[in-house]
């Protein structure tokens, strides 16, 4: 009769968010049994605040709406490629994604007209020869700052920059993630532990993730906490005269100081962020004296009156390190960018924008033009994206599947199934590719029933390996002989695909095989009872049996593949191994009987 939301909020995998209207409507529509009780109750428990428009959402919000997720599969490919006069780019043209597809074409080009009739709307200047030279401006202008962004990146390289980064003190101008931070101090440089050994430690430092070299940098920041109160809130306040005690910064809790913005002025502190070489715009040759401890307040003030007295005295801009005088960048590389950069400067300053027109006159012109390029080219991308949802979606995948399915020998160049093919069109459970590769190399003959039915457990056991290193490190040899056969023929598929130029990682596609279920499988084809089987695994009950009962539906698949090819003996090994999977607690209809 009742059904209770003990928490409105859902992990998905990526954050926790609130529930959708969806999902709402799908589980309190179980309050209540149809033709028995004359109504149902929902009970909603709130453990935090919830804005009205949320609440409304989740009640009296649409439904999620319905996507198609179809996709083509190689057992699908190839038994329409086994069956005569039928077309698989006819099953693409009239299936449900194709129509969602088309429908949002004539949105799209809408969309388009609308953008390019906003274009057409924004003036430049005050004709169409004044459009003409801030556009001959505006792509120098583009061309210089991508030629400075090479040049960062150049200098950004640690053998170029490191040396200056080794003491404290050195005034640096910060962006994060795009946002600008401006001018701060360094505090200390730090490298990975464990990056700069050898063997499999070096390695794993290195793969684990994040940016090998950081920085600690104090920068002036505003904490976002401050956007959405009022100068008038004591809380506030209070807050502002407090700010000042917290000393880690993260770009998720503070943004930038907007200059001009006397709110900002009031309300800025100084707080460490951790940043990496990317995150440094340009290098001063200015070094400031800062404290061992910059963690007390009163420590971080000085600093940031050092900071600020130093910018004072360098109205036209801090000094900087020259980076082939003081990094000693020699490559042909940046002689080139700073060549070019050179050329475009003086271009830029003997233009007639330039020499005719104000700094705030020639920022709103270009400005103008930007805006106008942004919307020509957005109207561009939507055309261009109505044009391709009006041909059939997935034909270039389709050409890519096809041509590994020639490469791997399962249809011959002119499109004949061939033997493999004949034995993939009877798999469905599990990668028919990577199955098909294991029984054409012979993996399956020399193994016992139990090894074999083992082995392809790690095809319908789907949790991620979550110890690094080796998966089969711990399993008998018996064991993981096989799993790395297994791996060996998933190589040789991942190889075609990558080289038939399917998007792929190779690496990924291994680790997607998980040995994990492997012994607790051998145990259960041995006779072992379901509790001891499952104090073998380090997953749920559900997960086990739910891993076995498709185990159950590969096997027999190959049992009926292995008869469709004429190998009887493989036959009688997979219908034995399903003889010993199908049994107890694991195949019952129901679990109450």
């Amino acid at each position: 009769k009742t059904v209770v939301f003990t928490n409105t909020r859902k992990w998905d995998g990526q954050d926790f968010r609130w529930v959708t209207s969806g999902e709402y409507i799908q589980m309190s529509g179980r309050a209540g049994r149809r033709g028995k009780d004359d109504r149902g109750i929902v009970i909603q428990m709130l453990d935090e605040k919830m804005e009205p428009s949320v609440c409304k959402g989740i009640l009296y919000g649409d439904p999620d709406p319905l996507n198609s997720s179809y996709r083509i599969s190689y057992n699908m490919l190839l038994n329409m490629v086994r069956v005569e006069d039928v077309d698989p780019e006819y099953i693409l043209r009239a299936s449900f994604r194709q129509y969602q597809v088309e429908s949002e074409a004539p949105a799209l080009e809408a969309q388009a007209e609308s953008l390019e009739e906003e274009a057409k709307a924004v003036v430049v200047g005050s004709g169409s020869e004044d459009e003409e030279a801030v556009g001959e401006y505006y792509q120098m202008d583009r061309q210089l700052l991508l030629a400075q962004r090479k040049m960062i990146k150049i200098v950004q390289r640690p053998e170029h920059i490191l040396p200056f980064l080794k003491g404290k003190g050195r005034l640096l101008d910060v962006s994060i993630d795009g946002e600008y931070y401006g001018w701060g101090v360094l505090n200390a440089y730090k490298y990975k532990a464990g990056a700069g050994s050898g063997g499999s430690a070096g390695k794993a430092a290195v793969d684990a993730g994040g940016p090998l070299h950081t920085l600690d940098v104090l920068l002036p920041c505003i904490d976002r906490h401050f956007d959405g109160s009022t100068d008038g809130d004591e809380a506030m306040k209070e807050d502002a005269s407090n700010v000042g005690l917290l000393w880690r910064g993260t770009i998720r809790h503070c943004r930038p100081v907007r200059q001009g913005n006397e709110r900002d002025e009031k309300l800025k502190s100084y707080r460490v962020f951790t940043i990496s070489l990317s995150d440094i715009e340009r290098i001063s040759a200015v070094r400031i004296f800062i404290p061992q401890d910059i963690t007390p307040p009163e420590a971080r003030v000085g600093v940031a009156k050092s900071l600020n007295e130093v910018i004072r005295r360098f109205p036209e801009g801090l000094p900087l390190l020259d980076p082939v005088k003081d990094l000693k960048i020699k490559s042909n590389e940046f002689e080139k960018l700073l060549g070019r950069a050179a050329a475009l400067k003086e271009r830029i300053t003997s233009h007639k924008l330039t020499t005719e027109l104000n700094d705030e006159d020639r920022a709103t012109w270009v400005n103008s033009y930007g805006r106008k390029v942004d919307l020509r080219e957005r109207s561009r991308a939507l055309r261009d994206e109505a044009r391709s949802s009006k041909g059939i979606i997935m034909r270039d995948e389709l050409r890519r599947m096809k041509r590994v399915l020639r490469q791997l020998g399962h249809v011959d160049a002119n499109g004949v199934i061939q033997m493999k093919g004949r034995t993939a069109c009877e798999i469905n459970t599990a990668m028919e590719l990577v199955v098909v590769e294991m029984v054409f190399s012979g993996l399956f003959n020399d193994l016992s029933v139990e090894q074999s039915v083992a082995v392809l457990s790690c095809l319908t056991f789907d949790e991620r390996n979550k110890d690094e290193g080796d998966p089969a490190e711990g399993l008998k040899s018996y064991l993981s002989g096989p799993f790395y056969k297994l791996q060996e023929c998933a190589r040789t598929v991942a190889k075609a695909s990558i080289a038939c130029k399917i998007e792929l990682d190779e690496d990924e596609f291994i680790e997607k095989f998980n040995p994990g279920m492997m012994e607790a499988v051998f145990a259960w084809c041995k006779g072992a009872k379901f509790v001891d089987v499952q104090k073998l695994t380090g997953s749920f009950e559900g997960t086990t049996i739910r891993t076995l009962r498709r185990l159950e539906e590969l096997v027999r698949q190959l049992a009926n593949a292995s008869k469709s090819i004429g190998n009887h003996e493989l036959q009688s090994k997979f219908e034995e191994g399903s003889d010993l999977l199908k049994r107890d607690i694991v195949f019952c209809s129901s679990l109450y009987l």
